[in-house]
């Protein structure tokens, strides 16, 4: 397969991701500086013997690339925060609660108040922040019962330790305290709906540094096996 990844400009960010323009859905409250960059990975939908690829394919490669990529760009003292916003139903937000704590019962999460009082048939959004040591992030990110590529949106955030507990309990993407925890995060990665990409803002890295240390994580976890992987 070929990924690809193409810089565009941050403004376009929730645009190209096609969420809701607002809600826990929606983008955070917070405006990148000039210096922020957008890097966008796609798989495009033909290999290198110009075989078309299918859509469920491409998605699950993606998946496949999200713990690579954060696992890439994460530096030393910074944890990596999960934070999973969608649908309340057993094929989109709910399995993300098999995955709240490690096997022993440790680590750390928050998840927001949801209710439906009305009887009537609607959709309830909630939201699940994670603190996950790499297995975790791998399976959750693996988790094909996870609506990730239809209505679930993963963000996931590299942050000091000190800011951990802070990124956990914010529930509402309209809080101000964004203001305070994005100017410090490391790296802020994103599905768009449909997993048809992967979004990173970032203000550490340019984009020979992300295509270099994401290409080695890739080739490396894929080395001796197949598919390929050629990165454009």
């Amino acid at each position: 397969m070929i990924v690809r990844i193409n810089q565009i400009p941050v403004r376009r960010a929730e645009e190209e991701a096609n969420w809701a323009s607002q809600g826990m859905l929606g983008p955070l409250w917070y405006s990148w500086p000039a210096d922020a960059r957008l890097f966008e990975f796609l798989i495009l939908d033909r290999d290198e013997q110009k075989q078309s690829l299918a859509e469920d394919f491409r998605q699950a490669q993606l998946r496949m690339a999200l713990p690579h990529a954060i696992a890439a760009l994460r530096q030393p003292g910074e944890e990596v925060v999960l934070r999973l916003d969608g649908p309340l139903s057993p094929d989109e937000l709910l399995p993300a609660f098999a995955h709240l704590t490690e096997s022993d019962s440790t680590g750390r999460f928050c998840i927001s108040e949801t209710r439906k009082l009305d009887p009537s048939p609607q959709e309830v959004i909630g939201s699940v922040r994670i603190l996950p040591s790499p297995q975790t992030c791998s399976d959750i990110c693996l988790d094909k019962e996870l609506g990730l590529q239809r209505s679930v949106r993963l963000r996931a955030f590299s942050v000091p330790e000190e800011l951990v507990n802070p990124l956990l309990s914010i529930t509402e993407t309209e809080d101000q305290r964004w203001r305070e925890i994005l100017p410090k995060a490391g790296f802020v990665l994103s599905t768009t709906r449909g997993l048809r990409a992967l979004q990173l803002i970032t203000r550490r890295f340019d984009a020979a540094e992300v295509k270099a240390r994401v290409m080695q994580r890739l080739l490396g976890a894929a080395r001796g096996a197949q598919p390929s992987k050629v990165f454009r």
